[in-house]
């Protein structure tokens, strides 16, 4: 039995790893804030994903509670959002995203972050 020639084994490598790139998702790139950031204030969740991604359902939580926010479903794919959230009370803020990557497949993930007013204050002391 002859060994593989080091072209036989390259072409088998990119022949494995092809459908891997095919299956690619489209993963949150950043976001504002942070995961794991402390803020002083909070007037909206920026999001930004690797590629157009239809964002499809994003929730702000506080323990059990949803925080309300002005998330709407995106029609069309964009690799950035902002979600306006006007009253986010002080502690701990988790958001839960689901989204609809380039190659159909549903992403979903969370971060989190903490709100907390009274940074700000301590501060400037």
């Amino acid at each position: 039995m002859k060994p593989l020639s080091r072209v036989r084994v390259l072409a088998m490598l990119a022949a494995m790893a092809m459908p891997l790139a095919l299956f690619a998702h489209t993963p949150l790139k950043s976001s504002a804030p942070a995961d794991g950031a402390t803020v002083t204030e909070l007037f909206a969740i920026a999001m930004e994903f690797s590629g157009p991604v239809r964002l499809v359902r994003v929730r702000v939580m506080q323990g059990e509670v949803e925080i309300p926010a002005g998330f709407v479903v995106s029609r069309t794919p964009a690799a950035t959002y902002t979600i306006p959230v006007p009253a986010a009370p002080a502690g701990e803020i988790v958001v839960e995203w689901a989204a609809i990557s380039a190659d159909g497949h549903t992403v979903s993930d969370r971060f989190s972050f903490h709100l907390d007013p009274g940074t700000a204050a301590a501060a400037g002391n």
